[in-house]
């Protein structure tokens, strides 16, 4: 019984390769699948609420966030401090 597989595992993997190689030569696409058939939109931009961080942090919350946002449009790093009470 072994030895029926093993020949027939043989002769498809023979089938194939010939497959890949009959596309190869024609020039065809070679992806078993399209990449446009598994792409996601990229993730939305999430600000942040202002209102929300006023009343966990205070006021200088509003004030440093409102620096830094000068300081983006300046071209300074995005990178904000971290800063805990």
């Amino acid at each position: 019984m072994k030895k029926v597989t093993e020949i027939k595992s043989r002769s498809l993997r023979k089938e194939r390769n010939a497959d890949l190689l009959r596309r190869m030569r024609n020039g065809e696409q070679l992806a078993s699948f399209n990449s446009y058939a598994s792409w996601f939109p990229p993730r939305p931009i999430i600000q942040k609420d202002i209102h929300a961080l006023q009343e966990l942090y205070g006021n200088d919350v509003v004030a440093m966030n409102a620096s830094q946002g000068d300081a983006r449009e300046a071209g300074a790093s995005d990178m904000m401090p971290l800063r805990l009470a």
